[in-house]
């Protein structure tokens, strides 16, 4: 069954909101290792710059290789960067949900000073240490095998608002095991992209009511503590989606 999250305040209420944009900020390079430290850095930093409530809770979530459901912890946003650090062999994500109207918080797509879309802001970080797994955030509905050409539809595990590839799925037809540079996804809007394209081992989410004026963060401050984390990065943006639970 899919993984579902309840929210940590503040909550939102789905009825009102409506369909959503999320937004994953991942590094250019599907290979490019993410390490346990260099997230919790990234994390620490969206608090410290005050793009994340210090003094609320945030909820993260560990899913370890075998696993039906992930472990959840709720705890103090003090204490998750560290939390992070404990990710050893396993996925974890971190979430919490702010408001842009709050007095101190920063918004990484306000342009000259001024939030574009007004409302919340739901960060999600994600960062893969199971050397079998790789996230596909936009989850594909379908693999298209680059040995022999075969479509074979796909069902995922869910983790958050992504998806777990597992490296050693292999071909219903010539069972050639899973190739990023080789291999194809096809998106539920028919598009088509070779996994390494889609594939990351960390990501970070960032949902907004609508679409942001900007494809980039025009934050420079928080751009460069991405880029100092990720390094290159690309970004995809899935609209008009359900909002996380």
């Amino acid at each position: 069954m899919p993984v579902r999250r309840e929210r940590v305040d503040p909550v939102r209420d789905h009825d009102e909101l409506g369909l959503v944009h999320r937004r994953w900020i991942l590094p250019d390079d599907a290979q490019r290792p993410v390490g346990l430290t260099q997230a919790a850095r990234l994390w620490r930093g969206l608090l410290d710059l005050g793009v994340l409530d210090a003094r609320e809770e945030v909820r993260l979530e560990r899913l370890r290789p075998g696993a039906a459901e992930p472990e959840v912890l709720e705890m103090p946003a003090a204490a998750s960067a560290g939390a992070l650090l404990a990710g050893s062999g396993v996925a974890s994500m971190v979430t919490q949900v702010v408001w842009v109207d709050e007095e101190g918080r920063r918004d990484p797509y306000a342009v000259e000073g001024e939030s574009e879309p007004e409302g919340f802001r739901d960060y999600a970080l994600y960062v893969l240490d199971a050397p079998a797994w790789f996230l596909l955030p936009i989850p594909p509905i379908a693999h298209v095998c680059g040995s022999c050409g075969t479509r074979s539809e796909l069902a995922l595990p869910r983790f958050g608002e992504a998806v777990l590839l597992d490296l050693a799925r292999r071909c219903p037809r010539c069972g050639a095991t899973v190739a990023l540079d080789r291999d194809k996804a096809e998106l539920r809007n028919g598009a088509v992209f070779l996994l390494e394209e889609l594939a990351c081992r960390a990501a970070l989410s960032i949902e907004l009511p609508r679409e942001p004026q900007s494809e980039e963060l025009p934050d420079a401050q928080v751009a460069a503590l991405v880029r100092e984390v990720f390094g290159g990065t690309d970004e995809l943006a899935d609209d008009a989606v359900t909002p996380s639970e």
